[in-house]
């Protein structure tokens, strides 16, 4: 039995290790063998997405970045390479210039802060591109001279296309990788179903197609530019994970056209220099719509951080008087067909918490009670503090009794906790509130409800506080909108 106990905390962290290492093995096994298929006779891979797979997947994942996970990366390169029949002396010195680029570019990403790692701000761009072009040093310089030893070539040859294939890989995948936001989010902002708004949306994209489409029909070099303008558009209105994508698709389908023919080029002096200086422009070619995208990104960040500030308490976080008295009106207007509740609420005897603790104190008494209030909310609820100690709470599609039931339970839940000072000591605070409703049909304003739950948290107050109290109905009226 006492071994058995001894042997169990091993296996949470032998497991995990394991699996890791077998996850990126085969990742890296697939990718180096997709590579491997696009290898041209007589030189290296055209196109080669393992290394910038492994160093995004390092990046995202730190936890996978251990010795056991480069090791396992190690063996997926070898296997990869050996089961297509190659050597294992070259297979073993490409390999350790994989590892060596997609190490350096690890260590360096580290050297960046988050927000730039995840293309958040418009400089991301930039330190994305320096760091691609040192993996793409450090590793043509490692595995450079393996092209005299695999087809003949010079060193300088085999160092310039190696530079220029990881490059490439790296600055239209790295992207896609970096900017993911995780499929539970892809699901919350993947479209419900068909819609007017759905295709206005996805216009763009759509002009992108289009574009590539013409790019075909066309030709020439002038064609490699055509989807720019649809492409930047792009970025202007997706987010930068979507961006990238519809990058990398553009760039791999460019990169794929041009030796195919594709699009129709005319003859060139040196193919293979043309052919590098072609894919080194796409490449670069991608830096614009993402440093749009990312330009956007931040602009869009910026606008939420001021909107939130404009129309949310600073010290709660709840909404502030005059953005919960808007969206209320908009909340009553918008469903009209149902009950809507409003709730006030009034810390009782705020004014000794001060006294005592001073306004630090106090403070942190109004932040654990908006905390402790929102997680009795659901999302379409509007929560608001109104001034001091009073807040108000919208709740749409209920009735008085609903109403009253959560009012019931927020009186409870600060009752029956205790609120920690940053001073030291516990607090135990109530809570007074007041209810109105308004039935479905009738036609009631935000103002008379305020009036009526004022009167109601009042009423509350004078009682004895700590306790419900339920308005009185208004009076029915008729919109004249509504005749």
């Amino acid at each position: 039995m006492l071994t058995a106990t001894r042997e169990l905390p091993v296996r949470p962290d032998t497991e995990p290790q394991l699996a890791i290492a077998l996850i990126v093995a085969g990742i890296v096994f697939l990718a180096s063998f997709f590579g491997i298929l696009t290898r041209p006779v007589g030189f290296l891979a055209a196109v080669w997405p393992a290394n910038a797979i492994l160093l995004g997947m390092m990046v995202r994942n730190p936890s996978y970045a251990t010795p056991l996970g480069w090791l396992a990366a190690f063996v997926g390169y070898i296997v990869a390479d050996l089961s297509t029949g190659g050597n294992f002396f070259v297979t073993l010195w490409l390999t350790t210039a994989n590892i060596t680029g997609a190490l350096t570019g690890y260590l360096l990403f580290r050297l960046v802060p988050e927000s730039d790692r995840w293309l958040q701000r418009p400089s991301s761009v930039l330190h994305l591109f320096a760091i691609s072009c040192a993996v793409a040093l450090a590793a043509s310089i490692a595995g450079g001279g393996a092209a005299r030893l695999l087809f003949g070539k010079d060193f300088f040859s085999g160092i310039t296309f190696w530079f220029i294939t990881e490059l490439v890989n790296s600055l239209i995948i790295l992207p896609v990788l970096l900017t993911f936001p995780g499929f539970r989010r892809l699901r919350e902002h993947w479209p419900a179903g068909l819609s007017p708004a759905l295709f206005q949306h996805a216009l763009p994209a759509l002009v992108l197609v289009a574009s590539v489409g013409l790019a075909i029909m066309l030709g020439g070099p002038g064609a490699l530019a055509m989807p720019i303008p649809a492409l930047l558009w792009c970025s202007l209105t997706y987010r930068t994970f979507t961006t990238s994508v519809l990058t990398m698709l553009l760039s791999v389908w460019l990169l794929i056209s041009i030796p195919a023919n594709l699009i129709p080029l005319p003859e060139l002096p040196d193919p293979l220099r043309s052919l590098d200086s072609l894919r080194l422009g796409i490449a670069l070619m991608a830096l614009c719509p993402l440093t749009v995208a990312s330009i956007n990104a931040a602009r869009v960040e910026l606008i939420e951080r001021l909107s939130r500030a404009a129309n949310h308490d600073s010290l709660t976080g709840a909404l502030s008087r005059g953005a919960f008295i808007e969206r209320s009106e908009a909340c009553l207007q918008a469903n009209r067909d149902q009950g809507t509740a409003l709730l006030m609420l009034d810390i009782d005897h705020f004014k000794n918490i001060n006294d005592r603790f001073g306004h630090a104190g106090g403070d942190a008494m109004l932040k654990e009670f908006v905390v402790l209030i929102s997680r009795l909310l659901r999302p379409a609820d509007l929560f608001g503090r109104m001034g001091g100690e009073e807040f108000a709470v919208v709740l749409p599609g209920l009735d008085m009794i609903a109403a009253t039931s959560v009012a019931e339970r927020i009186r409870q839940a600060l009752e029956m906790r205790a609120i920690e000072m940053p001073s030291g000591g516990e607090v135990w605070a109530t809570v007074s509130i007041g209810v109105a409703t308004r039935a479905p049909g009738e036609y009631t304003d935000f103002d008379d409800m305020m009036l009526a739950a004022d009167r109601a948290l009042y009423e509350a107050k004078e009682a004895g506080r700590n306790m419900v109290r339920v308005g009185a109905r208004q009076p029915e009226a008729t919109s004249p909108t509504l005749n």
